[in-house]
């Protein structure tokens, strides 16, 4: 947790020194409004037992208030890796703050949010729900209509550890890849 921390502030630092060295002269026109499509997986690391991943497909949109500050919501479904009757499906919103986040070229951001998810099996009357804080960061390249990211979060457990045995540590970590529609 502290290398985390020290390599968030590391990182945080740079965005904010690239800002202020790139604020001046910069002229591009600014597209605040992105919607796009892409891949999305959740991972959950159970301490005493195996490994539990998520994968399918998510819907997303970005509002950019400036190249410094943007909001995403994603909604995603997604099926277990090993048992496809094993449904994840939810939605996440995030603050972010960046460089290059409204105007065309390199972006990177990081941020925090929410998430809120349902787990459901096809063939048993089962339904559990988890929500809760996490961090978040990214990086992508925007085009002049087209935008590519790249982002992870590592999301609070507490929900997750519902379902583990007792004492047992659990991690969590979302990530997704969407190519979006600029304008």
């Amino acid at each position: 947790m502290k290398n985390l921390l020290i390599t968030s502030a590391i990182f945080a630092s740079s965005l904010i020194f690239s800002n202020v060295t790139s604020a001046e002269g910069n002229s591009q026109p600014m597209k605040q409004w992105s919607v796009g499509a892409g891949t999305y997986a959740v991972a959950l690391g159970w301490e005493d037992s195996e490994n539990d991943s998520f994968g399918g497909g998510a819907l997303s949109a970005t509002y950019a208030f400036n190249d410094n500050f943007a909001i995403r919501g994603n909604l995603y479904s997604l099926e277990h890796d090993d048992y496809s009757d094993a449904e994840l499906t939810g939605f996440e919103l995030s603050a972010f703050y960046g460089t290059g986040l409204a105007t065309k070229g390199f972006k990177a951001y990081v941020g925090g949010g929410l998430y809120s998810e349902t787990l459901e099996f096809n063939n048993v009357d089962f339904d559990e729900s988890f929500s809760g804080a996490q961090i978040s960061g990214g990086f992508g390249y925007n085009w002049e209509s087209v935008s590519l990211d790249f982002f992870i979060a590592l999301r609070s457990t507490g929900d997750y550890e519902d379902l583990a045995d007792d004492g047992d540590e659990v991690s969590a970590a979302s990530g997704s890849l969407v190519l979006a529609y600029r304008f």
